[in-house]
């Protein structure tokens, strides 16, 4: 999937005449760029921001990089019942029918935070208790871990901050080999306009040091779903916030294995619940930084 649309590949995505993409594109509705011989191009995560605000319907959701919408089924996705949908197609391993829900929810103006608070978090964590009655439960949550990921990997390649966009970068610390929801932190970042960069699973705090002096973010994330020395990391987390503070970084840890009694009241320090919060946050350093 190209990282731009042609005014007749929305058109057929859309299911409209070409004409009205031009219209679209030259009153301001759909932001549109012009090459050197005067075509309009529209980029794709434009093309996306106008289906999601205006609720248009699609006629061709692969030329949007949406392939598997249309494997959704034709009754709509309702945030109310998509839990219970998704679910079900996980443990099915029914990956395209999943990656299309989570798709619908997405194209339906759903915030990615709230797909990764509600459905996503519960049909996960439904998976995730199965294998404590059922010795196939296991292989059930690695594949339907895989289908997550893969859905949160097509949402990201759908969000392209701009190139002037405030960076974020975290992972999970040593000894947390999951990879999720670091991913599920990444992408809820890009939605909201930075630059998110996922350092990924069992990153010790030294390396994520040497990557704050690389990428000089303007937020760090730290996911905690398993804390290997849950003593000593709050510790680690504190030094670093305290490390970053003159450089204006903003340090964000969340996370089932999180305690966040044991973490210092530090000014840059923040302990977050929900990606829900997360976003909000982000939200507010967005904003100041437009200001």
């Amino acid at each position: 999937m190209t990282g731009s649309l042609t005014t007749r590949e929305l058109a057929l995505a859309l299911g409209v005449s070409e004409s009205s993409i031009k219209r679209w594109a030259d009153d301001g509705t759909i932001e549109a760029a012009r090459t050197l011989g005067g075509h309009r191009r529209i980029p794709l995560a434009e093309a996306v921001r106008f289906v999601r605000e205006t609720r248009a319907p699609l006629a061709r959701p692969e030329l949007l990089g949406l392939p598997d919408l249309a494997a959704a089924g034709d009754q709509p996705v309702e945030p109310g019942d998509a839990a219970e949908r998704l679910l079900a197609s996980l443990r099915a391993g029914a990956a395209a029918e999943a990656r299309g829900i989570v798709q619908a929810l997405f194209v339906a103006g759903q915030p990615v935070a709230a797909i990764v608070d509600g459905p996503l978090q519960r049909a996960m964590t439904k998976i995730g208790e199965e294998w404590r009655h059922d010795a196939a439960g296991i292989a059930r949550e690695h594949r339907a871990t895989d289908i997550a990921i893969q859905s949160l990997n097509q949402l990201r390649a759908l969000l392209a901050p701009p190139l002037d966009a405030l960076v974020a970068a975290g992972g999970a610390p040593s000894g947390d080999p999951y990879i999720l929801p670091s991913l599920a932190a990444a992408t809820v970042l890009a939605a909201e306009g930075m630059r998110a960069e996922n350092l990924g699973p069992d990153l010790p705090i030294p390396a994520l040091r040497g990557a704050i002096a690389a990428l000089r973010p303007a937020l760090v994330w730290i996911s905690v779903s398993r804390a290997v020395q849950p003593d000593r990391l709050p510790g680690e987390i504190a030094a670093l916030a305290q490390s970053v503070r003159r450089d204006g970084v903003s340090v964000v840890v969340g996370g089932r294995a999180l305690s966040p009694r044991l973490l210092p009241s530090l000014a840059n320090l923040h302990v977050g619940g929900s990606m829900a919060e997360l976003a909000a946050f982000a939200r507010g350093l967005v904003a100041a930084a437009r200001r």
